[in-house]
């Protein structure tokens, strides 16, 4: 399949331009502009000490390449300036660099990013920012150890979820408890009853810190997941009202009802918000009921990509965000695209599923089980049960 570059040209901002990687100073479509973050940084000044501090947990030292990467949608350009001058504090190489559009890989397949951004990637040691998670050049980068991390959510939830040892340990328990399961149920008091196979997936972690080589992970964040067997998912899947549909930005105003057979979802049943997963899904199926792209790849956006619960005991669910994918005992049941790998022993989905879409639905209420034994109680809200996940 013929991809369009979507960065034709790249804006880049450096602490020294003579730190940047080869691969920029050599394109003809970079435009460079060195800053000096000596200067004062109004808002961003007083927010330099939280990343310093964060950039310390992520293993950032002297000498190592840090990248902040953004479109020009980025609503935080503080956190650019700040993070800068956090890396510059820590010795390291640091730049910014923006693509000139605000198309994504995840809008759609054709507009990945281009040759130039993977090599960039491969070059840092570390990149910060918007992280085009789901696409062949993130994975690249990982596999060449790089580390990434997503940061754009606000200012007083970064702070609040700051990453925490008893986030970090509950998850990674959590994560190796998921890692050896075969088997997701969930069920509920409202009509749930689904399973999914994840033979041989990983758990994926996410605490807030990637310190290991070819590690993602988001800040702020705690919470387990893993793609499931894309072909063996069956069974009822009810969304209620008040549960946040993440993908539209809003929570559900109506019970969704999804109904799983072979790994599809078959039927989509509910309100206004069935009919909006139901049109979006459908704005990205192939041609004539293909479920394969033209690679041979697995593009269906009517799959679900991924499955787990939250572990962040701050979380607070009316802040829609990472709150919601977070909240302790919550479930994120999630639909479409999956094809994220890593390395790392804790991170990635290793999917199969190419779809340009994704929609996160976060849950609360609802029991789940792995391989028979009950991880996730609904009382109250959701409560993780096993001592040693707690």
């Amino acid at each position: 399949m013929k991809r369009r570059d979507f960065t034709k040209a790249l804006s880049v901002q450096a602490v020294a331009a003579s730190a940047l990687p080869s691969v920029l100073t050599a394109s003809n479509d970079v435009e460079i502009e060195e800053v000096d973050i000596e200067k004062p940084m109004d808002q961003a000044s007083d927010i330099v000490d939280l990343f310093y501090g964060h950039l310390k947990l992520n293993g950032v030292k002297e000498g190592e390449t840090f990248l902040f990467y953004s479109t020009p949608s980025f609503a935080r350009k503080e956190y650019i300036t700040a993070s800068l001058a956090a890396a510059k504090l820590l010795g390291a190489n640091a730049f910014s660099l923006v693509a000139t559009s605000n198309s994504s890989a995840t809008a759609n397949r054709d507009l990945a990013p281009s040759q130039l951004l993977e090599e960039t990637f491969v070059a840092s040691d570390i990149v910060y920012g918007q992280i085009p998670l789901y696409t062949d050049a993130h994975n690249a980068a990982l596999a060449a150890g790089t580390r990434t991390l997503m940061v754009g959510q606000p200012l007083e939830t970064l702070k609040r979820m700051y990453p925490h040892e008893d986030v970090i340990k509950r998850t990674y328990a959590g994560a190796e408890v998921l890692r050896t399961a075969n088997e997701i149920r969930v069920t509920d008091d409202f009509g749930s009853d689904f399973t999914l196979r994840k033979d041989g997936r990983k758990g994926h972690a996410q605490v807030g810190i990637s310190k290991d080589k070819g590690r993602w992970d988001h800040w702020p964040s705690g919470l387990i997941a893993c793609g499931p067997i894309e072909t063996e998912s069956n069974g009822i899947y009810v969304v209620k009202e008040g549960d946040v549909i993440y993908g539209l930005n809003h929570r559900a105003t109506s019970d969704v009802t999804i109904t799983l057979e072979g790994g599809r979802l078959v039927k989509i049943e509910g309100g206004y918000d069935a009919q909006m997963i139901r049109e979006r899904l459908e704005l990205f199926q192939l041609p004539d009921g293909q479920q394969y792209d033209s690679d041979g790849n697995l593009n269906d956006p009517f799959r679900l990509a991924h499955a787990g619960w939250g572990t962040e005991h701050r979380a607070q669910w009316q802040v829609i965000g990472m709150d919601s994918e977070s909240m302790i005992g919550s479930l994120m049941v999630s639909i479409g695209r999956n094809m994220f790998g890593s390395s790392d022993k804790y991170a990635g989905l290793h999917g199969k599923n190419y779809t340009p879409v994704h929609i996160d639905i976060c849950c609360r209420n609802k029991n789940l089980y792995l391989d028979g034994e009950q991880i996730i109680s609904a009382e109250g809200g959701g409560k993780i049960l096993p001592p040693e996940l707690q």
